[in-house]
C-alpha cells in the first residue's frame, strides 16, 4: 500500500500525531510530511485537534477531512433498499428508504442506485463521490461483484450487478454479503481488538454469523460462510420448539405472532383477548413489527414473552455451535436483536451458556450488538467499499499525484 494510502486508512480509524503516523508507517519524516501535505491540500485529511501537552507545544491530530467527499451505501433487503451518503468520517448526509416491503427486480434496483447518484450529485456539487458499496443478501461472487443467487429471491440469481451498476454511475462498486457488513460496522465503531477471533451473529432473514479471525474476514468460497441451517438444529422438545426454522426468520415470527394472537379470539370469541396486541398487529413492516413483539411487556402480552422465549431457545442452540466449534474471544449478537430489551438479552446470554461446558463458556465473551441503526448494512458496504478502495493501486486517489 502506497503511504498516502495507508496514511489515509489509519487517520479514518483515529485522529493521530504526525509522530504517531511515523511509527505506525515506518517512514522518514520528511517523506511523512510531504504525504501528509499532498493529502491536506487534497483535503484527504486536515487537522482535527491537539494531543495533550506533555510540556511543550502539543502535537497536532490529523483526522479525516469531511467536507469534500460522498460515499453510497446501499443494503439490498429484498423486499426493500435503504441508501445512505456519508461524508469520510461516516456522518450520514442523506438517506432514503425505497420499495418498502416491495422486492424489486434486478434492473430496477440497479436504476434506483443510479437515480439516487444523479439526485446527490445535483444535491452535493462541490462534492466528489468516490464509488458505491453494496451490502447484499445471498451469495456473492467477491471478485466478479456478481450475486449468484438469494435463496429468497431466485430472480436475483447470476446479476452481474457490480458491473451493471459500475457501467450506469460511472463509480467503482464493491460488493459484500449483508450480514459481513453488519459486522464491519459493529467491530470498527466498538473497542473490540481486530486481532481477536471475532463472531457476529446477524438475525434477520435468517441466521448468519460472521467470522473475524486474526483480523481477517473469513469469507469462504461463494462469499457467505456462516450460515445457520435451520433445519439441522434441534432446540429442545417443548411445543414451541418443534418448528425452529419459523423462529430463525423474522416473516417466520411474524406468522407465528400473528397465528397465536388468532388463536386468543378463536378460543374466546368476544372476549377481546386481542385488544392488548392490536398496536403490534397494525404495524405492516415485518421489521418493525419484529422489534414491538421483542419489546412486548411481559405481564401485558404474555404471547410476546413466550415467543420470545422460544426465539431465545433456538438462537442459544445455534450460537452454542458456534461457540463450541469456532471458540471465538468475542460474540456478538446484532442485527434486529440489537434492539433485544438488556432483561431478555440475559436470558438469552444465560440459554447459551447453559449449553457450554464451564471451560468454553468462561472464555466466551458474549454482548449485544451497539450498533442498532437501520442503516447498520449500508455504513458497513461504505467501510467495506473504503477498505477495498484504499487497497486497489490500480485507482488513483483524487487529487493525489503519488496516491
Amino acid at each position: 500500500m502506497s503511504l498516502p494510502r495507508a496514511v489515509i486508512r489509519h487517520v479514518l480509524s483515529t485522529p493521530m500525531s504526525l509522530a504517531d503516523l511515523q511509527q505506525a508507517t515506518q517512514v522518514s519524516l520528511p517523506t511523512l510530511r510531504r504525504a501528509v501535505q499532498d493529502l491536506t491540500d487534497a483535503r484527504w485529511i486536515r487537522v482535527v485537534g491537539q494531543a495533550e501537552a506533555n510540556g511543550g507545544r502539543p502535537a497536532m491530530l490529523f483526522g479525516a477531512d469531511t467536507t469534500r467527499f460522498l460515499l453510497v451505501g446501499v443494503h439490498l433487503q429484498l423486499p426493500g433498499m435503504r441508501l445512505i451518503a456519508t461524508d469520510l468520517a461516516g456522518a450520514v448526509l442523506d438517506e432514503v428508504k425505497l420499495f418498502d416491503q416491495v422486492v424489486p427486480t434486478p434492473h430496477e434496483a440497479v436504476q434506483a442506485v443510479a437515480d439516487y447518484v444523479t439526485r446527490l450529485r445535483a444535491a452535493f456539487p462541490e462534492r466528489v463521490i468516490l464509488g458505491v458499496g453494496l451490502a447484499s443478501p445471498g451469495f456473492t461472487d467477491l471478485t466478479s461483484g456478481d450475486i449468484i443467487s438469494i435463496g429468497r429471491v431466485p430472480t436475483w440469481e447470476n446479476f452481474p450487478v457490480c458491473r451493471r451498476l459500475q457501467a450506469m454511475v460511472e463509480l467503482p462498486v464493491r460488493i459484500a454479503n449483508d450480514v459481513d457488513c453488519m459486522a464491519f460496522a459493529e467491530f470498527l465503531h466498538s473497542s473490540e481488538p481486530l486481532d481477536k477471533n471475532l463472531a457476529y451473529v446477524g438475525y434477520d432473514e435468517g441466521v448468519k454469523v460472521s467470522l473475524f479471525l486474526k483480523g481477517e474476514l473469513y469469507k469462504g468460497s461463494l462469499g457467505n460462510a456462516g450460515l445457520i441451517a435451520s433445519h439441522l438444529l434441534h432446540a429442545g422438545d417443548r411445543p414451541g420448539l418443534q418448528d425452529v426454522h419459523s423462529l430463525l426468520t423474522v416473516i417466520g415470527v411474524n406468522q407465528r405472532f400473528v397465528q397465536s394472537v388468532a388463536a386468543l379470539e378463536a378460543a374466546a370469541p368476544g372476549a377481546d383477548a386481542q385488544a392488548p396486541y392490536a398496536d403490534i398487529l397494525s404495524t405492516s413492516n415485518p421489521r418493525a413489527r419484529f422489534r414491538l413483539i421483542l419489546n412486548g411487556d411481559d405481564a401485558a402480552m404474555p404471547l410476546c414473552r413466550d415467543l420470545v422465549h422460544d426465539l431465545n431457545a433456538a438462537l442459544a442452540a445455534a450460537v452454542a455451535n458456534v461457540i463450541h466449534m469456532v471458540q471465538p474471544d468475542v460474540i456478538v449478537i446484532g442485527g434486529l436483536l440489537s434492539a433485544m430489551p438488556a432483561a431478555r438479552f440475559a436470558e438469552l446470554e444465560a440459554d447459551i451458556q447453559g449449553h457450554l461446558p464451564p471451560l468454553i463458556g468462561h472464555n466466551a465473551i458474549i454482548r449485544q450488538g451497539k450498533w442498532a441503526s437501520q442503516n447498520g448494512a449500508a455504513k458497513g458496504a461504505i467501510l467495506h467499499f473504503l477498505q477495498a478502495y484504499l487497497n486497489d493501486s490500480t485507482l488513483e486517489l483524487d487529487g493525489v499525484a503519488r496516491g
